[in-house]
């Protein structure tokens, strides 16, 4: 009797045109082998690389948010394990590439959808497209009020995975748009950390803020809008 390979879907969003992009893998890969899972708009693809023993294999996956790959080395035993596996932005913790059955995917990269769309009807998006960096990068900057919207998501994900830390350990922060960047505060001490928000790569360099503590106690900023002194 003849068994069929082990095989299991995988799939990635493409950064440039969010079109879903699907694969199939088997567990025959060779471990010379290697995968290019491309998007029909030729601008991404996911690499994927199994190890010389085979024990485990690697995923080069574009990121939505980064606009660069992300690198993860997964145990065979999971990538054919039968139950969904994400891979997840390390620095936005968004899902950026499934694992899994047809139906678990499926049902995950409508998740993944239903996500962006509510980021960008944050960010004041008529279109999910408009979520394309490449967009944003060719008008040359992003609106200060957008980059805000961006910058005060990421600080409540932050501040709900306890990341960000004050003086007096308030655990809740907001953020404030200055003539001079972005503020996040503390609103109970005070304490406060400035980013530059002029453009598009102002924003890409708090993606990369796995930690925040909050400094220098100072007046707090005005309502939503205002400008510090």
């Amino acid at each position: 009797m003849v068994l069929n390979p082990k095989e299991t879907r995988i799939a990635y969003r493409c950064p440039d045109c969010l079109s879903a992009v699907y694969g199939l893998i088997g567990d025959f890969i060779p471990a010379s082998g290697m995968l290019r899972l491309k998007c029909t708009c030729g601008k991404s693809r996911m690499q994927v690389i199994p190890s010389p023993d085979r024990e485990k294999i690697r995923f080069d996956v574009p990121c939505l948010f980064c606009r660069q790959d992300h690198r993860f080395s997964v145990s065979r035993s999971v990538v054919f394990g039968g139950r969904l596996f994400l891979l997840n932005c390390p620095y936005t913790n968004m899902d950026i590439g499934f694992i899994g059955s047809q139906e678990e995917v499926d049902r995950a990269l409508e998740n993944q959808y239903s996500e962006l769309s509510k980021l960008a009807g944050m960010l004041g998006l008529e279109r999910l497209r408009d979520l394309s960096p490449e967009e944003a990068e060719s008008e040359g900057a992003l609106p200060d009020a957008q980059v805000h919207d961006v910058i005060r998501f990421i600080v409540k994900e932050m501040e709900a995975d306890g990341a960000i830390t004050c003086p007096c350990r308030g655990g809740v922060y907001e953020t404030a748009m200055t003539e001079n960047g972005i503020l996040v505060y503390c609103p109970a001490c005070g304490a406060s950390h400035l980013f530059p928000a002029n453009s598009v790569s102002d924003a890409e360099h708090f993606l990369h803020c796995e930690r925040l503590e909050l400094t220098n106690p100072r007046k707090m900023p005005p309502e939503e809008g205002g400008q510090t002194p």
